[in-house]
């Protein structure tokens, strides 16, 4: 690896966008794109005319080739990059920046300063209102998340548009409900009685259903995982307002009585608001809770908010076809640094943009976990360098499920094994375990799609002879990967054979075949359809089981040889005739089918596994739809004969075997207890051991 040289200053690529393509020889792709965020640079993925410079490496993507022809770009290699940083000045050291540039950052810093105002101002007008009602709270004791929540909907970041349909959804309630939520209204939205809010943790969702519903006149009223939400609790038990949520949801009885106030003196009125929070959180303690709540959704006089992380759990289908859902996305990094720095800026504390970048990109976007962890590192330094922040984004990391799409460009992209990657085989193996059911399928469908790296051109022989060495060890190492699978799956059940798995099915083949790809979203990598043929096989193979069933009395074979003679030598009988004669044919046909005790379902069967000539598609369209129809009634009309075995055929029952003749001894009738009355005998057992024991006892008498 190559050392970084000694920048001109800490913000030295301050105002410039960058964009990387390609191999550097001393570092690889995410140590360059970290080098240029630490001095102040942006980084972009593909080149516009806006880009600064684009570094450029060994095997630059083609794309991007005829971009920066096209935009006229100016290109760096490594060292021109390494030279740059060495002898550029900032804006902190001096150095000139640009017109455009400066005016944005003059503009940024007088948003943050006005921010920062807005705060104080807020916060002071807070303590005030405590020290009134005698209630003072310090504001040390106080999370910077509950702090600095948002109190207007223009301090929220991102959703604006989603925002706006559930506030106005909101606004609209009352004439909604008078239509009885028959007029869709501006958005669609007003013949829903509920919302489903869906999105990431900690992008705001809750704030925004708060905000709405205070703004357009209701009383929210919030329901989340730490409360009891189950079936019994939701239909008639009481609610966190000591009422009963059927009665005051469906607007029966009265809403203004006294047991209409909770303890924290919040009356529920008609312009109450349910919000219910991490539904798709609902666990065995709140057992049958969702159903209720899809219940209630469908009579409710009041406004529902449910809001959920995963809109695909399967647990919220019920809530899903009752309301309309809204997804929210994770806001733009810019517009969460700009939140951030205003904090920043009130607190004190000289957190540069760039260090505050790389805690939202570690933190996923997530603004919560962000101003927990800086109000964490509050309380014991007010700066925070590019390193620091980097440590602290790895010790509060969270895990993230990546999708096989993501994982699979990531494997068989240029970077993960170039000779510059700082990954290790633990690292390379971690992406299988993120989907290990589906990640070595994507790699099975997709590794020859590539234009591998260690195959420079294709033109010679030799360069061709070596693709296909490559193609040869991937695919032998996906044919041991399936061995492996099958010690796995098998009966005895290996399952300390996952990390051999993992290197056999992912690692290996990624490693022969991974390049250039032209990869640019879901849509470009093809599903594997396996999965597809291996459910229609699966579906086969139980209807010609079925076949096989139907046909064991006139026929011996198993599925296979039904398969491979029987089948072909019934279609030129039952499905041939309908293809030449048409509907002359189909008593003929019927008759045929009786014979071996098969259906209409199982002619279907016989037509789709045909192959070559016999194909279903060809043999369907050579049969009219007036055959069709005709051959579906005569069978329908007719009764047709059940396959079973009489009895006869089995050979004749075998004789009941004759009941056992009494004991000689009476004695052995009193001792045993018979009974005259009930006419009830002991078992042959009793019946032997008693008379066992009354001989003994004789004989012993006789001596």
């Amino acid at each position: 690896m190559r050392t970084p040289p000694a920048p001109a200053s800490i913000d030295c690529l301050s105002g410039l966008s960058f964009v990387f393509t390609g191999e550097l020889p001393g570092f690889s792709r995410d140590e360059s794109v970290s080098l240029a965020k630490r001095y102040g640079g942006r980084v972009v993925g593909q080149p516009s005319s806006k880009t600064s410079f684009v570094v450029l490496g060994n095997n630059a993507g083609p794309g991007k080739l005829k971009a920066i022809e096209k935009h006229n770009l100016r290109t760096l290699d490594e060292d021109g990059f390494m030279n740059l940083i060495a002898t550029r000045k900032g804006p902190s050291a001096g150095g000139k920046v640009d017109d455009k540039t400066r005016k944005k950052m003059e503009k940024e810093e007088e948003e943050i300063k006005q921010g920062a105002e807005e705060l104080a101002r807020r916060e002071e007008a807070a303590s005030l209102m405590f020290l009134s009602s005698g209630e003072a709270i310090s504001r040390l004791t106080q999370l910077w998340t509950v702090r600095y929540a948002p109190k207007t909907l223009k301090e929220i970041c991102g959703n604006k548009g989603q925002i706006e349909k559930l506030q106005q959804w909101l606004v609209d309630w009352p004439g909604s409900s008078k239509s009885d939520f028959k007029k869709p209204g501006k958005n669609g939205t007003n013949i829903y009685r509920a919302m489903m809010i869906t999105g990431p943790p900690g992008i705001g969702k809750t704030t925004s259903a708060h905000l709405c519903a205070q703004l357009a006149g209701f009383t929210p009223i919030e329901m989340n995982a730490s409360d009891a939400r189950s079936k019994k609790l939701i239909e008639s038990g009481a609610n966190t307002m000591n009422q009963s949520l059927d009665k005051w949801l469906t607007g029966k009885g009265s809403l203004k009585t006294a047991q209409s106030v909770n303890a924290a003196g919040v009356e529920i009125t008609s312009r109450s608001c349910l919000i219910m929070d991490e539904v798709d959180g609902m666990s065995a303690g709140d057992r049958g809770g969702v159903g209720a709540l899809a219940a209630l959704i469908k009579k409710t006089h009041v406004p529902i908010i449910c809001i959920a992380n995963d809109r695909g759990a399967q647990k919220l289908k019920p809530l899903l076809n009752c309301s309309f859902n809204l997804p929210f996305k994770k806001p733009d990094a810019v517009m969460v640094r700009s939140r951030i720095m205003t904090i920043l800026y009130k607190e004190k504390m000289k957190v540069p943009a760039n260090v505050v970048d790389q805690l939202v990109e570690g933190a996923q976007a997530d603004i919560r976990q962000v101003l927990n962890m800086l109000s964490t590192w509050r309380l014991s330094s007010d700066t925070m360098g590019f390193d620091d922040s980097k440590a602290l984004v790895k010790m509060n990391e969270k895990y993230a499920t990546i999708t096989p799409f993501a994982i699979i460009q990531k494997l068989l992209g240029p970077y993960m094994f170039s000779p510059n990657a700082r990954e290790t085989l633990n690292d390379k193996m971690e992406l299988y375990f993120h989907d290990h059911s589906f990640v070595p399928l994507f790699v099975q469908e997709n590794y020859l799609k590539t234009t591998p790296s260690l195959v420079r051109k294709t033109d010679t022989p030799p360069e061709k002879l070596k693709l296909l060495k490559l193609m040869d060890r991937a695919a032998s190492s996906l044919s041991d990967a399936d061995i492996v699978d099958s010690l796995i799956h098998g009966p005895e059940q290996h399952w300390s054979l996952m990390p051999l798995h993992a290197v056999t099915s992912t690692v290996i083949p990624a490693s022969c075949m991974y390049g250039n790809t032209s990869y640019t979203g879901p849509n470009t990598i093809s599903f594997p359809q396996w999965l597809g043929q291996n459910s229609k096989q699966n579906k086969l193979m139980r209807q010609l089981g079925d076949i096989q069933v139907r046909m064991r009395l006139k026929v011996s074979g198993d599925k296979t040889e039904i398969r491979q003679h029987y089948v072909p030598a019934l279609f030129p009988h039952i499905v041939q005739p309908l293809m030449d004669d048409g509907t002359s044919a189909v008593d003929e046909v019927i008759e045929r089918m009786d014979k071996y005790f098969l259906s209409k379902d199982e002619w279907d069967t016989l037509v789709e596994l045909g192959v070559g000539s016999h194909k279903d598609e060809g043999v369907l369209k050579k049969v009219s739809t007036a055959t069709k129809t005709s051959f579906t009634k005569k069978y329908n009309l007719k009764v047709h004969p059940v396959p079973f075995h009489k009895a006869q055929d089995l050979g004749k029952l075998p004789k009941k075997l004759s009941a056992e003749p009494a004991p000689d001894l009476e004695e052995a009738y009193d001792v045993s207890g018979w009974s005259n009355a009930t006419n009830t005998q002991p078992n042959f057992g009793t019946r032997m051991m008693t008379t066992f024991r009354m001989r003994t006892m004789t004989t012993r008498r006789n001596q």
